[in-house]
């Protein structure tokens, strides 16, 4: 058992302690993420204190598959909030549907993607010459810094739609 769950009274205090209740959310006014998650330490472990809340007012948290196993998600949308109303359990997938249901997943195709390495411009570019029927993908690729497949990924309208 984890620390905090052996002294659940001294917990629960210090779990107060940080909660700034409003008429809706439960504001966690203590250490966060940088994502904006409420974080409380047990006493030998950081556990999110939306998490925390959970076990708290709703019981345990089944473990759930996969790497990050059962979610806590926040009907609010508001990472900050600990309000045991606004959080409920769901899978991964729950979570990632809610996220794009509430229109918080940033798209990060072409140009926005971190790792791009071609704009819309030289997309177009790219399309002019290969239309050009002069070089071949791997000529195009290499002068654009991609891989002869890239090109032909754009060509057929398989990326940068």
């Amino acid at each position: 058992a984890l620390f905090w769950e052996n002294n659940m009274d001294k917990a629960e205090e210090r779990f107060w302690s940080y909660v700034k209740k409003t008429n809706m959310c439960w504001e966690w006014v203590g250490a966060k993420t940088k994502k904006g998650y409420g974080n409380f330490w047990g006493g030998d472990k950081y556990i999110y204190a939306h998490r925390f809340s959970y076990k708290l007012h709703k019981g345990e948290i089944p473990k759930g598959k996969g790497y990050h196993g059962t979610c806590v998600l926040h009907a609010c949308d508001k990472p900050s909030c600990v309000n045991p109303a606004h959080l409920w359990i769901g899978t991964t997938k729950d979570n990632m549907q809610d996220m794009i249901k509430k229109g918080r997943k940033a798209d990060s195709r072409g140009e926005r993607s971190g790792v791009a390495k071609l704009t819309w411009k030289k997309v177009e570019e790219i399309r002019k010459i290969y239309a050009g029927g002069k070089d071949t993908l791997a000529v195009i690729g290499d002068k654009f810094g991609v891989d002869r497949a890239t090109i032909g990924y754009i060509i057929r309208n398989k990326t940068w739609k």
